[in-house]
Parts: C-alpha cells; sequence; structure tokens
C-alpha cells in the first residue's frame, strides 16, 4: 500500500516517465521530475515491494526506506525546506511502523561480520561529487531558484535532488554493511544514479539538475560498475548473529 501510495498520489510514477519523455510538462524540468521520481517511484517502492517474498531474508529494504527518511531531513534542513523535513518524518514513521511488523525486524541493526570493500570503494569515489551536486542543490532550494514549476504536492524538486544526491553514497554504504538483503539498495544506487545520469544525457541543453553530459557520463559509468559489482558472484553471505535471527516472543 505505500509503495502504491509512493508510486501514484505522491507521482513517483508520473514524474518517472517525466523525467525521460518530458511529455507533461513539455520537457521544461525532466531532470528534476526525473530526481523525484526516481526517489519516490523507484528507491522507496523496491525497497518496500522486496518484502512481498522472503522478508527475513531482505530487511536491508526497510532500512534503505530509513536510509530515505535520513536523506530527506537532511535535505530539507540544508534548503531550508521545511516541508521536506515533515516528509522525512512521514517517511521514518511508516519505517518504523514496518519495522515492527516485519517478521525478521530483529535483524534491523544487525550487519554482516565483514563488510564489503568493493561496495566502500564504490561509496568513496561517489561521495565527493555526490556531496558537491547536494551543496548546489541546496542552495538552489534555498534562494529559491527557477523553474517555480518543478513542485509535486507542495514540494520543490530541488530539495529531492540534494536527497537523490545523498542516497547514492548512503546506499552504497549501507549494501557495504552486508545486511540481509544487501544487494537491494546496492541495486536502487546503481539505478537512482544511472536515471540521473541518463536524464542528463537525454535532456535538451543543460536543463536545471543537470550537470551536463561529461558528468552524465561518468555517472553513469560509476552506475554500471556498481550494478555489475553488486550481481557479481559472491562467496556465501555470512550469516548475522543467531541471538539477532531469534524470533521476538
Amino acid at each position: 500500500m505505500v509503495a502504491l501510495a509512493s508510486l501514484t498520489i505522491n507521482y513517483g510514477l508520473i514524474d518517472l516517465i517525466d523525467g525521460y519523455s518530458g511529455y507533461i510538462d513539455q520537457a521544461r524540468n525532466q531532470v528534476l521530475d526525473a530526481g523525484w521520481g526516481l526517489v519516490f517511484g523507484v528507491v522507496i517502492p523496491l525497497g518496500l515491494l522486496a518484502q512481498l517474498r522472503r522478508p527475513e531474508r531482505r530487511i536491508a529494504g526497510i532500512q534503505q526506506v530509513a536510509v530515505v527518511a535520513l536523506a530527506l531531513g537532511m535535505a530539507g534542513v540544508a534548503g531550508e525546506a521545511w516541508r521536506y523535513v515533515a516528509l522525512a518524518a512521514g517517511v521514518a514513521g511508516v519505517g518504523a511502523l514496518l519495522v515492527a511488523l516485519h517478521p525478521a525486524r530483529a535483524t534491523f541493526l544487525a550487519r554482516g561480520q565483514h563488510p564489503d570493500v568493493v561496495m566502500l570503494v564504490l561509496a568513496a569515489v561517489a561521495a565527493v561529487p555526490s556531496i558537491g551536486y547536494a551543496w548546489r542543490m541546496a542552495s538552489a532550494q534555498r534562494h529559491d531558484l527557477p523553474p517555480a514549476d518543478a513542485v509535486s504536492n507542495g514540494l520543490h524538486h530541488w530539495s529531492v535532488m540534494t536527497a537523490l544526491a545523498l542516497l547514492v553514497p548512503l546506499l552504497v554504504l549501507l549494501a557495504a554493511a552486508r545486511t540481509m538483503g544487501w544487494r537491494i539498495p546496492a541495486i536502487s544506487a546503481s539505478v537512482a544514479a544511472g536515471g540521473w545520469a541518463i536524464s542528463c544525457l537525454l535532456a535538451p541543453d543543460s536543463p536545471a539538475g543537470s550537470e551536463g553530459h561529461p558528468w552524465g557520463w561518468a555517472v553513469l559509468v560509476w552506475a554500471v560498475v556498481t550494478f555489475t559489482a553488486t550481481l557479481w558472484p559472491r562467496t556465501r553471505d555470512r550469516a548475522v548473529h543467531a541471538s539477532a535471527l531469534a524470533p521476538s516472543a
């Protein structure tokens, strides 16, 4: 239900489509629309829908929702967009409810015995450009820069771009912790980064939220490398501590 709400009444799907077609707003805000769509039409739904099958092996999807709440809150504070802080609180509340209902809720704070070095390196590579981009997007929000019509549910898309930039390295760091279902955040980060890059490459000229074609290609390469590293066969994932897996009373 939450995933469906994110896709529909929160415009995740429609903004995702418009980010690549430009049909709805005549290609005025393609990159900004793609950013909203990637957060609410991809990252949140992927984390949630992954729970529909064998949720006890995929607690990382719920952890991913918590990371989205953190990124939205940070973006709201950085951009002085307080509605985003309220939105972050709402996402966090939903995440808390889902943790309480989750059959493997005892593993929510558990992690693998050893971090994934490849994911750590990929997160480090993404960190500096992501933080720089997030800072610029937050500044645009603080200064209320145009376009004025890049809005969903009363929230301007500058701050969601800040959140998207923060989400990419944060989700890869979550994957590096090797929690149960760690590939979910790694794939989500790859798709989010690649989706942003493709929107920059498809959009004409250099629209709001774009960093131009050279950065678009660079981020697309990073996304492909990260996606490939995520799917590359690993040695068997180490189980989390038995105490964490024990059913709660």
